[in-house]
């Protein structure tokens, strides 16, 4: 099961796979264990089904002592507001209630597919998420953020938050017009496959 989800990280470009005995060349380069995440999720009707999901324990001290988290200055990162999901839920319906009593209210809590997987690694971070699968004799650097790594809620966050707010601000937007406004390269893009 490892090995297959390795192979869909790298066919997907998730991944990069290089040598095992070239990687000390990679000045800078640092080793995490990767294990698998057992979780649930739901299908397009709602039922539940299991899913596995590959996860980077960057918190793993090797021979050194310290580990790619412990090195992370959580000072200098930017807020991780995502992380704050009811909390931010609970504050917004408060809100809501106080601006209109007695009205119905419907709120939801929607996770974007495969957010991480949306937010690609600079090279200074990518060369400290790899990992090994010694059978096939190949280290793996990760091109996107990892499960496990300390700084990515934040990293995710900084992309995320303008998107939602930019997202509702459109929709509140009496004056936008999707059918008005088009991307001038709109007719490009390929239409999605399922």
């Amino acid at each position: 099961m490892l090995e297959s989800l390795v192979k869909k990280d790298v066919v997907c470009g998730y991944a990069l796979p290089l040598p095992r005995d070239k990687i000390c060349r990679i000045e800078g380069a640092l080793l995490a264990p990767l294990n698998i995440q057992r979780q649930n999720t739901i299908d397009e009707v709602g039922r539940i089904v299991p899913k596995d999901r590959l996860t980077h324990d960057q918190s793993y001290e090797f021979g050194s002592g310290t580990s790619v988290n412990s090195r992370t200055r959580k000072e200098d990162l930017p807020p991780c507001l995502f992380g704050q999901t009811m909390k931010r839920i609970i504050n917004w319906f408060v809100s809501a209630r106080h601006k209109n009593p007695g009205r119905p209210i419907t709120v939801s809590k929607i996770d974007i597919k495969s957010a991480y997987r949306r937010e690609h690694l600079n090279w200074e971070t990518a060369i400290q998420t790899c990992t090994q699968l010694e059978d096939l004799n190949l280290v793996f650097m990760a091109l996107r953020l990892t499960f496990g790594g300390r700084a990515c809620p934040s990293y995710w966050g900084v992309l995320a938050e303008p998107t939602c707010d930019l997202a509702n601000a459109l929709i509140q937007d009496d004056d936008w017009n999707h059918e008005d406004l088009q991307a001038p390269n709109s007719d490009k893009v390929p239409p999605i496959q399922l």
